[in-house]
């Protein structure tokens, strides 16, 4: 048989081997390829004929990526020693792919031993390779997980079923090692109940899912029959066609950082001080009590108090001692409220009690909420023992009810409590207020009063006017300062209207500021005047301006800047002011009397001063309040007060000013107690600044204030 029909024949037997082969004769030339070959290697059978084994178009790839031709094969350096080599793995680039396949070259040699050509045979090993790699790939994240860690390890081999849990992992829940049979049964036998169902529902979702990493939380039975928090996690090993194969990884024991996430959260929502919920927790309960209200129809109420007085408590004994009378209170709330009520504090001295919904009615609710403020009451305001002294303080009380019926949100149930403990407050103090609507109205009025304040200030609309002073003789000696308010709407409004708001809110700091600027102004002006030159002006300080740490400075600052002569400037300060603060408001007083201003106090006899304070302040005179001006002419209380003011300013080289004179009878009272000024409606009442300096001006002949002497 020719040779050539011995090739044609060879080559339809090669077509039905499974393994591609290629043939190439003693010049490595192709001569005969299988249909095997045309799909291992990607390309027609035809177009193999007579390429070259050095041809680029049959080439192969070196394990390391870089391209490998046929001759390259070890088998072709070992032909000649008439050697065969075996499964060596080459790849075969293919459509941006890489084919894997196991090499196996054979020589074939003629009669002479000469080689006559060569057969090399290709089994696909694609998928053993792709299997191979991602084992390995699963190896190297199961040792990054593993490496370096003391955590609890295990693995499960899902195949074989075998389990392996490391003597950390057994500790960890109290067991020694291999106390149990390493089954995958135990995991559900140790695993809380609550976390069985979740936990295998993730495993099953997890495998199925093609990823390779997982990490879970749940809790597993303690030895000691307490259950652990643990944190899984770990790594997937599949095989070449993402079937899982392996499951590895650690626990972590999660009690410590779990206790520390507890000991936030309690910190986040309870009070540092008392322990007691804190205005976060209490909007939540306040919520919920809300939606169960809504839900059973049935009322509930919310309790606000706040301690009075307590402030003069933390000045006066120190923080220290107001904290420990801050835990008690606690405590009293605690142990006083009724079941189901609850309890919390808002800040400060502030409280809370939330009356749960359980009364039938609103008026049922309210008549609740009375029987827990009277207990209440009387607990809070039973002395507290505090280190070596005892002190009592009584409670304010704002309640508001609710019935669940409406839209109404925990912040509007908070405010509406508040505004009902302002006016608790407002009533005297150590009394219980219920909100209703028309207080609502009242606050939206005082808001509403509080814009147009403050812009107020920067429109102009403030005017000083001026009430003037008068000595013995009629002659005026000066003037007080009053503040108005030329409001667009309502006209000129007078301080009593609203100077409180004023005061709540902090904006009589920036209108004291300008008051004092004006006055400062006024005395420059007054300088070049002969007859202005020598009155002194008055002007209220209030205290929220004492306490302002650069008032005196200010003060000064303005007198200089303006070329005002500091004293004729005259300060007027309430009883209370000087009882606040005093080391602070002596301070300041001294500061300013150093630069020429004087003090006197203002409406002297209706504060709660004590005589040892009035004696330490550099005051220059006292002002009578009118209420005891008003019934001095009929009430001999009223006059005997007045006489023991005026006899008191005396004996200490005070001046003495009675305010509010509207009658001749009053004068002669005031006269005969030696009083050395007057000022009220008798002879003036507060005018506009032109009005004033022609008053001033006026050269008329003057009559004497008090009758001459021996007189009706």
């Amino acid at each position: 048989m020719q040779p050539s029909t011995t090739i044609v024949l060879d080559t339809m037997l090669l077509d039905h081997l499974p393994a591609g082969v290629v043939v190439h004769d003693r010049n490595s030339a192709i001569v005969a390829a299988n249909l095997a070959a045309q799909r291992l290697l990607g390309c027609d059978v035809q177009a193999l004929i007579g390429k070259l084994a050095t041809d680029p178009f049959w080439q192969f790839i070196h394990p390391g990526g870089t391209a490998m031709a046929v001759t390259e094969f070890p088998a072709a350096r070992t032909l000649r020693e008439r050697q065969a080599v075996a499964d060596l793995v080459l790849g075969v680039p293919q459509g941006g792919a890489i084919r894997w396949l196991i090499c196996n070259a054979y020589p074939v040699f003629d009669a002479h031993g000469a080689l006559h050509s060569a057969v090399v045979c290709f089994t696909d090993c694609t998928d053993l390779k792709n299997t191979e790699q991602a084992l390995q790939r699963s190896e190297q994240r199961l040792q990054l997980v593993l490496r370096g860690s003391d955590e609890a390890s295990w693995d499960w081999d899902l195949q074989t079923q075998d389990l392996y849990y490391s003597p950390r992992w057994w500790s960890m829940l109290g067991f020694p090692a291999d106390a149990l049979p390493a089954t995958a049964q135990l995991w559900s036998t140790l695993m809380h109940e609550g976390d069985r169902e979740r936990v295998q529902g993730f495993l099953k979702n997890i495998l199925a899912s093609g990823e390779e990493t997982y990490a879970i939380e749940f809790s597993m039975r303690h030895r000691g029959g307490h259950y652990v928090p643990v944190l899984s996690k770990g790594v997937i090993v599949r095989d070449g066609s993402g079937r899982p194969i392996r499951i590895a990884g650690t626990n972590t024991d999660l009690t410590e950082r779990k206790e520390l996430e507890r000991r936030l959260t309690v910190s986040a929502n309870h009070d540092y001080l008392t322990g007691l919920p804190n205005r976060r927790f209490l909007q939540d309960k306040l919520a919920q009590a809300l939606a169960a209200s809504a839900r059973s129809g049935l009322c509930g109420s919310l309790l606000v108090i706040d301690l009075d007085y307590f402030k003069n408590l933390n000045d006066t004994e120190g923080h220290d001692v107001g904290d420990l009378l801050l835990q008690q209170v606690a405590q009293r709330l605690s142990a006083t409220v009724k079941p189901g009520a609850f309890v919390g504090r808002l800040g400060g001295d502030e409280f809370i009690v939330i009356l749960d919904p359980g009364a039938p009615s609103l008026q049922a609710a309210r008549a609740d909420a009375e029987r827990e403020c009277a207990q209440l009451a009387a607990v809070l305001s039973s002395a507290y023992r505090l280190g070596r002294s005892s002190h009592a303080l009584t409670p304010s009380i704002g309640v508001t009810l609710f019935d669940g019926a409406g839209a109404v949100s925990p912040d509007s149930l908070f405010k509406q409590a508040d505004i009902a403990l302002y006016e608790a407050k407002a009533a005297g103090r150590n009394t219980v207020r219920f909100f209703d609507q028309s207080m609502q109205h009242a606050v939206e009025q005082r808001a509403e009063l509080t814009a147009q304040l403050g812009a107020a200030l920067d429109a102009g609309q403030f005017e000083l006017f001026y009430q003037p002073q008068f000595d013995l003789k009629r002659h005026i000696v000066g003037a007080e300062a009053l503040l108005r308010w030329n409001h667009p709407e309502r006209g000129v409004v007078a301080p009593g209207a609203f100077i409180d708001v004023a005061e709540s809110t902090g904006l009589i700091v920036p209108i004291g500021d300008w008051v004092l600027r004006e006055a400062s102004m006024r005395l420059a002006a007054w300088r070049s005047d002969p007859l202005l030159s020598k009155l002194t002006l008055s002007i209220n300080v209030s205290a929220h301006q004492l306490r302002q740490p650069d008032f005196a400075p200010l003060a000064l600052a303005l007198l200089a800047e303006h070329g005002a002569d500091a004293r004729r400037l005259v300060l007027e300060l309430t009883e209370s002011q000087l009882a606040e603060n005093v080391e602070h408001t002596l301070f300041t007083m001294l500061a300013l009397q150093r630069g020429g201003l004087n003090f006197a106090i203002d409406d002297f006899g209706t504060g709660f001063s004590s005589l040892s304070y009035i004696q330490r302040f550099p005051l220059a005179s006292l002002k009578i309040d009118q209420s005891f001006v008003r019934d001095c002419d009929s009430d001999p209380k009223s006059a005997a007060i007045v006489e023991i003011i005026i006899a008191f300013a005396s004996k200490l080289g005070l001046q003495s000013t009675a305010e509010g004179v509207e009658t001749e009878a009053q004068v002669a009272v005031l006269c005969a107690a030696g009083c050395t000024s007057f000022q009220g409606y008798l002879f003036a009442r507060p005018m506009p600044l032109t009005q004033f300096e022609r008053m001033v001006g006026d050269a008329g002949p003057r009559q004497g204030v008090c009758p001459p002497a021996g007189s009706a």
